[in-house]
């Protein structure tokens, strides 16, 4: 699955677009596909306050960069950069909070890293006149940055705000894991991009739905950012042997439980139950079960034709390969240059692969041709 995973992402990266560093927002998050070619002398900074992990890779090795608090092992740290990253190499170190270090290249062609904090702001600066690339995924900030509220209606009475009581019980923390380009928001209104942390209580269901998100900024808000998923899951953590009762009793019904080293996905009641007490508790979106990556295509030919989803793709690009959650309905439109020249309402399926692909690790990507020629545009 990881492979699979692994897979999906990199045909995303392919056709992601690749925008410079002035277009970030002081709170917008760090996207895989950034690509810096530093060759001034006085190096790069990158403002990563509201990054979970970051990487700067170059031709042979990597650094990758977590905040001081992230207690896992560096070979964890440097797994995770490699599922979004496939194309990390085996050279690799890791750096925790603030300090310096150098990206561990053999070949001595090596840059140094400096992560501090000033003006409550957390920068990366890389000094060298090598070319490097900057990658991560951004934290949740819902918490962190509260939103502008519209000015109040002095002739409206003010209602009482009302808070949902707190969820009481053990609690545990779990690593929320989204695809790229992708977003996972809870009932609760917070959205988590992957990477991040979130407390829970065992054995109480959390509702949430899998969204896409606004490739130029990476945000989802269900206003002008990114599309929401029809679908509603449930995530339940529970203990270590409960998982094992309920992982025994699901194998049974292999048609409708999806069992795996860490979870049981309920493909019915779009449930899945995560053991709590795992080294590695996370929750995991993966293909075919909350997403689907669609390719798009032209009959004839892909130069010039292009694809864009509002709010997801506003800027349409060609030969486009985007993450959609699953069973939803996604209104696409499809461009010759700049003109538009059909739409089409694609429902979200998921791929079993028999007879379509010939690699077992395409199973997660479904083909979408236009069938509009070119000779009708005029």
């Amino acid at each position: 699955m990881k492979k699979l995973f692994a897979m999906v992402l990199a045909l995303v990266m392919v056709f992601s677009a690749v925008p410079v560093l002035g277009a970030y927002a002081e709170e917008a998050a760090i996207t895989y596909s950034d690509h810096l070619m530093n060759n001034s002398d006085t190096g790069y900074t990158y403002d990563i306050t509201n990054a979970s992990i970051a990487w700067v890779k170059q031709a042979n090795g990597t650094l990758v960069w977590v905040p001081a608090g992230d207690n896992r092992s560096d070979d964890e740290i440097i797994a995770q950069a490699k599922a979004a990253d496939p194309s990390l190499k085996n050279e690799n170190a890791v750096l925790k909070g603030f300090g310096e270090a150098q990206t561990p290249n053999g070949n001595g062609a090596k840059a140094t890293v400096i992560v501090a904090q000033a003006d409550g702001k957390i920068t990366l600066t890389i000094d060298g006149k090598y070319s490097h690339f900057v990658s991560g995924t951004g934290a949740a900030a819902a918490d962190e940055t509260p939103a502008v509220e519209p000015a109040a209606d002095p002739t409206e009475p003010v209602a009482e705000p009302t808070e949902a009581p707190a969820v009481e019980g053990e609690k545990v923390q779990i690593r929320i894991d989204v695809p790229q380009k992708m977003a996972v928001a809870f009932e609760d209104g917070t959205v988590y991009y992957g990477g991040e942390m979130k407390e829970v209580v065992y054995n109480h269901e959390y509702a949430f739905q899998m969204c896409s998100v606004n490739w130029e900024n990476g945000l989802f808000d269900d206003a002008e950012n990114g599309i929401r998923g029809t679908v509603v899951y449930r995530m339940e953590v529970v203990h270590r042997n409960e998982f094992k009762e309920l992982a025994a009793a699901a194998k049974e019904d292999p048609e409708r439980y999806t069992v795996k080293g860490i979870d049981i996905i309920d493909n019915v009641a779009k449930k899945i139950i995560i053991d709590g007490d795992a080294t590695d508790s996370h929750l995991e979106t993966d293909v075919n079960n909350f997403f689907m990556a669609y390719r798009f295509h032209f009959e004839g030919q892909d130069y010039n034709h292009k694809t864009g989803i509002d709010k997801v793709v506003n800027k349409p690009l060609e030969s486009l390969s985007v993450n959609l959650p699953l069973g939803s309905t996604i209104t696409c439109k499809a461009f010759v240059g700049d003109e538009q020249i059909d739409s089409a309402d694609v429902f979200v399926a998921n791929n079993s692969g028999e007879g379509v692909y010939d690699d077992e690790f395409l199973t997660g990507v479904n083909d979408f041709t236009w069938s509009k020629a070119v000779e009708e545009v005029k």
